[in-house]
Formats: structure tokens, sequence, C-alpha cells
């Protein structure tokens, strides 16, 4: 009984110990799977761009020919071709997009930096920024 009563406080002290480290751990998964989910968003709206590049060519097409440059962009940005709304990625701009075309292929690639959620609280003041680049490949012809 005497060993008990020392021991009264310390699941409070055990708890308020370990409570700020439970709390970073969350935030960072959270953050990572945010990341995760940005990441994923790119690489799909690079895929989207590349078949749009292919698929919507209007007229008398040849497998030489792409739909045009910029409406390839805009599709990779706002998942739309008229630019209307706001971007898919917070961040993401037409000028992170190029689009070559070389014979029979076509290759979009989209850079992209992502802005951690915590990056926002200002006594850190580091750069967090983590840069991503998405590339897809399509061939135009048969």
């Amino acid at each position: 009984m005497k060993g008990l009563k020392k021991q009264n406080g310390l699941a409070a002290v055990e708890f308020a110990l370990i409570t700020p480290l439970i709390i970073v751990f969350m935030a960072l998964y959270i953050e990572i799977g945010s990341m995760f989910v940005d990441y994923q968003t790119l690489n799909k709206a690079v895929r989207n761009g590349a078949r749009f590049a292919v698929t919507s060519i209007y007229g008398t097409a040849t497998t030489q020919q792409i739909a045009p440059v910029d409406e390839i962009k805009n599709m990779v940005v706002y998942g739309r071709n008229p630019a209307v709304g706001d971007a898919l990625l917070p961040g993401l701009v037409v000028d992170g997009v190029s689009v070559t075309h070389v014979s029979d292929v076509v290759t979009v690639t989209a850079d992209y930096s992502y802005v951690p959620y915590f990056a926002t609280i200002p006594f850190l003041g580091v750069d967090m920024s983590v840069d991503f680049s998405a590339s897809a490949v399509m061939e135009t012809g048969l």
C-alpha cells in the first residue's frame, strides 16, 4: 500500500510527457498522407493531359498531330480545356507543364512544389517545400 501512494500522480505525468509526441506523430502521418494524395493527383493530371494530347485531335488528323499545346497544359493544370476555375493543386501553374512531341511519342511533364501545412508556422523559418515531377508518355500512332 505504501508504494502505491507514491505513484498516485505518475499516470498524469506520463500522459503530459507523451501527449506532445503523439500529436507530432499524428500531424506527421496526416502530412505524409496529404503529400501522397497531391502526388497521385499530379500523376493523374499528367496522364489525362497526355491522353488529351493524342485523342482530342479534330478534322483530318494524322498520327503526327497532337492537340494544341496550350490546351494540353490547361488540361493538366485545370482538369479541363478552357482554363476555368482553380488549379487541381494549389501552386500548379501552366508554366510548370511541358509538352514534347517527337515522332509518334508525346511526353507531358509537370513540376509541382508541395508546401506542407505545418510550413506555415512562423517560428520554423525553414523552406520545407518538396518538389515533385510527374511525366506521362503516349504514342499517337497505331
